[in-house]
């Protein structure tokens, strides 16, 4: 054998090395986002009752606020130097009354004392974020989303701040968000997000707003007993009648026939306008699907999902999905079933969407609308 053929042989054994190396790492994530997507204790729909949950269940009647700015009462108190303050009481402002849909999406204008621990600075001179250095440093510190708000000085208006950005602030407001889909920020982490922005400010005549972390860490508890009745992810898998394995490439062309596209999670999607996930497609197996792999894998069957708490008007996506789940039965020769390979007939899947309405009906009256920017922060 030439040098020649040695070192074109050698050079393909890397390349095939690199592309398993790949595919084994997208994979290993892949599967990674779904155990925490499922890591909670998620009732299966068909068999348990509606009104029953293992979880203490939080309705409307209990629930104890909208989620939306509560008007706690937080501690008000000059900030002295290496000195959090949490004591005497006054009432915070509220600054939240833009509407505007950029302020929405960007998270300000969602921050409220039932979704957020916020702790406000009001500066007795406007200042840039170079003074916020110390928690862009330890943002991923707490374990939950923190969103910073600044007074414009300029507009007058409150949003979104940036680590690169050049403007000045008359205040910021500092959240730290108290409830996601793997469950509800710890008591110590509040104080020690507490801590770092108390620290924040060295000008005794700066304004620092504190609420009590002992009453933000049990509404963070009541918020995530109330998600945990809500979330919901429905699955709906076709099975191949006789059992036989489904090739990749098959099932992107069905995907691909009914608007599927195939997303970096290794899952087809269905978007919205906006890029929104309505429903998806993944293999029963765990296998993520790649681009480059489509042909060299099989799988046992697909599952369509629905994430209720996610997807807007989850009713109507629900009956959309059962419309494509069973035309895709047809195109594999499957049935659809359950998680115990039960045929799912009409009068299981009238009790899904009977909960499903239950779902939506619960969200809403908590003013947590499914698929909207508040659903998609606390079940992220």
């Amino acid at each position: 054998m030439s040098e020649l053929q040695i070192s074109l042989l050698g050079i393909g054994i890397v390349v095939v090395l690199l592309i398993y190396i790949y595919g084994w790492w997208r994979q290993r994530g892949y599967r990674q986002k779904y155990q925490e997507t499922f890591s909670r204790e998620h009732a299966d729909i068909l068999y348990a009752a509606p009104e029953e949950d293992a979880r203490h269940s939080l309705n409307q009647d209990t629930y104890p606020e909208p989620v939306q700015a509560q008007g706690i009462q937080p501690t008000v108190t000059q900030f002295q130097a290496a000195t959090p303050a949490v004591s005497s009481t006054s009432t915070v402002l509220d600054e939240q009354k833009s509407a505007s849909t950029v302020l929405m999406e960007s998270g300000c204008a969602l921050l409220g004392d039932t979704t957020d621990y916020i702790i406000e600075i009001k500066l007795d001179r406007p200042n840039g974020v170079e003074m916020l250095t110390s928690l862009w440093l330890r943002r991923f510190d707490f374990g939950h989303d923190i969103i910073i708000c600044g007074l414009n000085t300029e507009s007058n208006t409150w949003e979104k701040v940036m680590a690169e950005s050049t403007l000045h602030y008359a205040a910021f407001k500092l959240a730290l968000q108290l409830v996601k889909r793997s469950g509800a920020v710890s008591e110590p982490k509040l104080a020690r997000f507490r801590d770092v922005v108390s620290s924040l400010s060295t000008k005794p005549a700066d304004q620092v707003i504190v609420p009590e972390v002992g009453i933000a860490a049990a509404r963070a508890l009541k918020l995530d007993e109330f998600c945990i009745t809500v979330d919901r992810i429905i699955g709906l898998n076709l099975l191949p009648d006789n059992r036989h394995q489904i090739l990749g490439t098959e099932v992107a062309e069905v995907c691909k026939q009914h608007g599927f596209v195939l997303q970096a999670d290794g899952a087809f999607h269905l978007l919205d306008k906006r890029g929104h996930t309505l429903f998806s497609l993944s293999s029963m197996d765990s296998i993520s699907f790649q681009y480059h792999t489509l042909g060299q894998h099989e799988v046992s069957g697909v599952t369509l999902l629905l994430d209720v708490p996610l997807t807007e008007q989850p009713v109507q996506r629900f009956d959309q999905i059962v419309e494509v789940a069973r035309k895709m039965a047809k195109q594999f020769k499957a049935s659809i079933v359950d998680d115990h390979h039960k045929t799912l007939g009409e009068d299981s899947l009238k009790l899904i969407r009977e909960q499903i309405t239950a779902i939506e009906t619960k969200m809403t009256h908590g003013n947590i609308v499914p698929g909207s920017a508040q659903a998609r922060r606390l079940f992220s």
